[in-house]
């Protein structure tokens, strides 16, 4: 019976959701709603149902936001193999692409390592006493597992030759199914190529150069399209994701482990703080940001997926007046590399917890910047692997001589602190588009509808 009441519930939010799009309510407002509806009804459920009814629910509620994320993946790898063609195609910016993708990366490593000095100093000033966690065995051997796989001489551990050639595709095409690790930059350096031979031939074979142009333009525009009616489902998606999401987790594990999750979420606001100054430094309001990107930032927050909120990502972006060949590069870089949240202040946090068990005073400057060049290291290293914020956390700890099992205790709740992670992490992907049109003399002050309008 309960069972049913709940889909009747459910069935009833969405098609109120549906209600409010006829009435004009605007998108962003219908996600907030979708958003918070889930937590609410989430949190119900999660108390009254049993086990195998809240197994029940989230297998037929939760296949729809399943589905919807997947949709968005598959999309993904094509969009951006086309925007960073696109880059060479259209000349939007006035500079080469070489130092375009050195201003990314860069922007990103150094933010993920500000984000670790950050994290470090929330984990020190919150005062979690590390030695009193009893570890388990099983966090205990979680963390060995990952120890193993990716320091101690597993089949992830490489080293940095290994992860750099790692990196550059023998076979495209497989790249584009996103199978391998390195898939998301092996596209990119694909895309890279395409655009360079398209330089190439464009002055000597005009009539070729053309044609591929105008193709890449209505491959762009059919791409675009599916985009934008995945998008329209975005609402009831997050109303079935955040609902689910809710009622799996164990909030009594988040109650007891509570004093962490917190400090893991006061990091994030303070982070995002200092991206929204530098957004600010670079031309853009940190007001007018927000109102652009809270669709995709609460969609990034309930999916804890970067790739999946990469379509959105790239229409935000865009609508801020960003180029499509840098969005498109930062927006592929930043789910690979340079992580904020998942390699940065996580990784921080954990640290500052484990130092101050071993009589380190982590806010020491010898130890806190060299322990933050390990983490924006790091962040480059994991390219792609799963569970970046625990796997950075232990190849960071152990690259600074310190015990790796604390970690596995907070994998209980990782989940929900993930969430979290992953907004920081697009937005750190957005701080270095804006960092690198601020280089390059992109004016960010207006949106591009505003340019468009002036232009007429």
């Amino acid at each position: 019976m309960l069972i049913a009441v709940s889909f009747i519930v459910i069935i009833a939010s969405i098609y109120g959701l549906m209600y409010l799009k006829s009435k004009k309510v605007p998108f962003s407002k219908r996600v907030v709603l979708a958003l918070v509806l889930g937590i609410v009804i989430g949190i119900i459920f999660n108390q009254l149902f049993s086990a195998s009814e809240g197994a029940l629910f989230s297998d037929w509620v939760g296949m729809f936001g399943s589905i919807y994320v997947k949709l968005l993946q598959m999309i993904a790898m094509p969009l951006i193999l086309v925007c960073v063609i696109l880059a060479f195609t259209k000349i939007e910016i006035k500079t080469n692409v070489v130092k375009i993708g050195v201003s990314v990366v860069g922007t990103l490593i150094i933010t993920a390592g500000l984000a670790g000095i950050v994290g470090m100093a929330t984990g020190y000033f919150a005062n979690i006493d590390g030695s009193t966690f009893n570890i388990s065995q099983s966090a205990l051997s979680a963390a060995s597992d990952i120890e193993k796989n990716y320091v101690a001489g597993g089949e992830q551990a490489l080293s940095l030759p290994q992860k750099i050639v790692a990196i550059f595709p023998s076979n495209p095409f497989y790249d584009l199914t996103g199978q391998r690790a390195s898939a998301t930059l092996g596209v990119v350096i694909f895309a890279l190529f395409l655009g360079v031979a398209y330089l190439r031939i464009k002055d000597k074979k005009p009539k070729e150069a053309l044609l591929f142009k105008n193709g890449m333009d209505s491959i762009y525009e059919i791409i675009m399209s599916v985009v934008r009616l995945f998008l329209s489902f975005a609402p009831y998606a997050v109303l079935t994701i955040m609902t689910t999401t809710v009622v799996n987790n164990d909030l009594s594990a988040v109650w007891k482990l509570a004093q962490f999750f917190v400090a893991c979420y006061v990091a994030m606001l303070i982070m995002l703080g200092i991206q929204l100054g530098i957004m600010a430094f670079c031309g853009v309001s940190p007001i007018r940001y927000l109102k652009k990107a809270l669709p995709v930032l609460s969609f990034a927050f309930i999916t804890a997926s970067s790739a999946g909120s990469m379509p959105m990502n790239l229409e935000m972006q865009e609508e801020l007046g960003i180029p499509k060949g840098i969005s498109s590069l930062s927006a592929s870089f930043a789910t690979s590399m340079g992580m904020n949240g998942c390699a940065g202040l996580y990784p921080g946090i954990i640290i500052a917890i484990v130092a101050m068990t071993q009589g380190i005073n982590p806010l020491s400057p010898q130890f806190l910047f060299y322990a933050a060049f390990m983490i924006a290291m790091t962040s480059f290293g994991i390219a792609g692997t799963g569970g970046g914020g625990t796997v950075a956390t232990i190849i960071t700890l152990s690259a600074l001589g310190l015990p790796v099992g604390l970690a596995g205790v907070f994998i209980a709740i990782e989940p929900l602190v993930d969430m979290g992670r992953t907004v920081v992490n697009l937005n750190g992907g957005v701080v270095a588009s804006m960092v690198t049109c601020k280089a390059n003399g992109v004016d960010l002050r207006q949106s591009k509808e505003s340019r468009l309008r002036t232009e007429q």
